[in-house]
């Protein structure tokens, strides 16, 4: 379990980081760009963009190891954390100090998080390998589908557009993570039985799916709405799968199921307590203020163009 804990932690490290050089990379591309080869092909040529895909890749492998070693529901609340570790990393370069609301969405999701683990004892889960995974696979497909049309057409509501497109890539993160779960599982029976077996090809293509998605849902509005509302579907799928999937088990008593919500609903407030902050607002405004120049540079260079 501690394997999982300290990866699963690092992965967070990570996963900010990566969010970070995405947010900044992929800019703010117009609504009817959401989802089309078009943004993925210029988005790709950002240099910032490329070292956020490449963190998120080295964090999808140290969530496979904690995956490994723990179940779902252990290794998915630890993963918020990313938000802790974004938020120090605006500071750092802000070079200001850190806020009173600021460490009250800190400890909220410390708090939430090790009350969580520790009361919930989360743990087990089997590999289930039959048409059961059609219900889920499905039902976020068409949800992840609808997303996307919705997002494509708020183009005059850029919180609604993001809040959407939030949702679209927490989805999106919680069917990979669940697959990649059910990956490491069938990993225990041997190498030559996981290649034979479909997960690991669904994780591969929901993984792809993934990059994609998370890519658009930071371009597609306010990171103040977006990084909340990604963190807490992805949390919400995940857990879910966990309990109805994998038959991940918790502490089911009385006090100790509405101790497990008082923590998840305290994670919950610490999430959007970050995600609206000081830092993360100067974060997103640097952000635009970046695109506003170089569309203003590009527009100017244009003209200048067509005048010779």
């Amino acid at each position: 379990m501690y394997i999982a804990i300290i990866a699963s932690l690092i992965a967070g490290l990570l996963n900010a980081v990566s969010g970070l050089f995405q947010r900044k990379g992929t800019g703010m591309p117009a609504a009817e760009k959401l989802y089309s080869k078009v943004l993925i092909v210029e988005t790709s040529k950002n240099r910032l963009w490329r070292i956020g895909v490449i963190a998120e890749g080295i964090a999808a492998l140290l969530e496979l190891v904690a995956l490994y070693f723990g179940s779902l529901l252990l290794v998915e609340p630890l993963l918020m954390t990313n938000l802790v570790f974004l938020l120090a990393i605006v500071h750092f370069r802000m070079k200001k100090p850190v806020l009173l609301r600021e460490w009250v969405g800190i400890i909220f999701i410390c708090i939430g998080i090790s009350v969580f683990v520790a009361v919930a004892k989360p743990h087990g889960g089997r590999g289930t390998f039959g048409l059961i995974w059609l219900v889920p696979i499905i039902a976020i497909s068409l949800l992840m589908a609808l997303g996307a049309l919705i997002a494509r057409r708020l183009s005059n509501n850029p919180k609604r557009r993001g809040l959407v497109g939030a949702v679209v890539a927490g989805l999106s993160l919680g069917m990979t993570a669940a697959l990649t779960r059910l990956t490491m599982i069938q990993l225990h029976t041997g190498i030559v039985s996981t290649l034979l077996r479909w997960p690991l090809y669904a994780l591969i293509i929901s993984a792809i799916i993934s990059i994609i998605t998370v890519q658009v849902g930071y371009g597609s509005g306010p990171l103040t709405i977006t990084q909340s509302m990604l963190e807490i579907s992805s949390l919400i799928v995940s857990t879910l799968l966990g309990l109805q999937i994998f038959g991940d088990t918790i502490s089911t008593s009385l006090t100790a199921v509405i101790i497990e919500t008082i923590s998840f609903v305290i994670v919950v407030g610490g999430v959007i307590i970050i995600s609206t902050s000081k830092p993360i607002i100067s974060l997103e405004a640097s952000v635009i203020k970046s695109f506003m120049s170089k569309t203003s540079f590009a527009s100017l260079k244009h003209k200048a163009q067509s005048k010779s």
